[in-house]
C-alpha cells in the first residue's frame, strides 16, 4: 500500500511541475505577444523645432572658411561645342570636322598642322606655367607663351609643339599647336601661327 502511495504521488508531482512549466510558457508567450503589438516607445514630447546659428560655439575657435564646399560648374566652355562651325572652316581649322577628345579639349585639322583647345577647372592658371613661359596681353586677357616640344630638342625633332594659355575665371584654357615636319608641306612658324589663331579666336571662347 505504501509503495502505490508514494507511485501516486509521485506522478501527481510530475504532473504538478509538468502544469506549472505550461502556464509559465503560456505567460512567456502572453509577455511576446503583447509586446509586439504594444513596443514601448518615448512619450511623444509634441513637435521638435530644428533651429540654426551662425554664431560660435562658445570657447571654441574654428578655421573653417565659409563657403564650406565651393562648387564648380564641370562644363564651363566647350570647345567642340561652343565654337560655331563656321568659324573654324573661315579660320582653315577644319580640314577634318572638329573631333571631342577626353575631357573639355577639342581637336582641330588644320591640313598642315593640328590644333587643340582645351578647358580645365581643375588646375590654376599659375600651376600650368613653365618657369620659360612668356607673359602676354591678347585681346585684353592674362595669356601665356611657351614651347610644348622645341625644334631643337633632339629627341623631338619629328615632333614641334607650342602652347598659349589663358588665365579664365574657372582655371585655364589652353590652346596648343602641334606639326610634323616629315608630314608638312611647308613649314610652320608655330609661335606665331598659334598666337595668330588666339587672337582670332578669343571673341569665342569663355573666360
Amino acid at each position: 500500500m505504501d509503495t502505490e502511495r508514494e507511485a501516486r504521488a509521485a506522478r501527481g508531482g510530475v504532473v504538478g511541475r509538468m502544469r506549472l512549466l505550461s502556464a509559465m510558457c503560456a505567460l512567456v508567450a502572453a509577455v511576446i505577444v503583447v509586446w509586439q503589438t504594444n513596443p514601448i516607445t518615448p512619450a511623444d514630447a509634441g513637435p521638435v523645432d530644428l533651429r540654426s546659428t551662425s554664431l560660435p560655439i562658445s570657447g571654441v575657435s574654428s578655421s573653417i572658411k565659409w563657403p564650406v564646399i565651393e562648387t564648380t560648374d564641370p562644363r564651363p566652355f566647350d570647345p567642340c561645342e561652343d565654337i560655331p562651325i563656321d568659324v573654324i572652316n573661315g579660320l582653315g581649322l577644319g580640314f577634318t570636322p572638329p573631333e571631342h577628345e577626353d575631357g573639355l579639349r577639342c581637336h582641330y585639322d588644320a591640313g598642315n598642322y593640328q590644333m587643340a583647345v582645351e578647358a580645365f577647372v581643375w588646375r590654376t592658371y599659375e600651376q600650368t606655367l613653365p618657369p620659360d613661359a612668356v607673359e602676354m596681353d591678347i585681346a585684353g586677357h592674362r595669356a601665356a607663351q611657351y614651347w610644348i616640344l622645341k625644334p631643337s630638342d633632339r629627341n623631338n625633332r619629328f615632333w614641334f609643339s607650342c602652347m598659349i594659355a589663358f588665365d579664365t575665371s574657372y582655371g585655364v584654357l589652353q590652346q596648343s599647336l602641334f606639326y610634323a615636319p616629315v608630314y608638312s608641306a611647308d613649314d610652320v612658324d608655330c609661335m606665331q601661327t598659334n598666337l595668330q589663331r588666339a587672337q582670332q579666336l578669343v571673341p569665342f571662347y569663355k573666360f
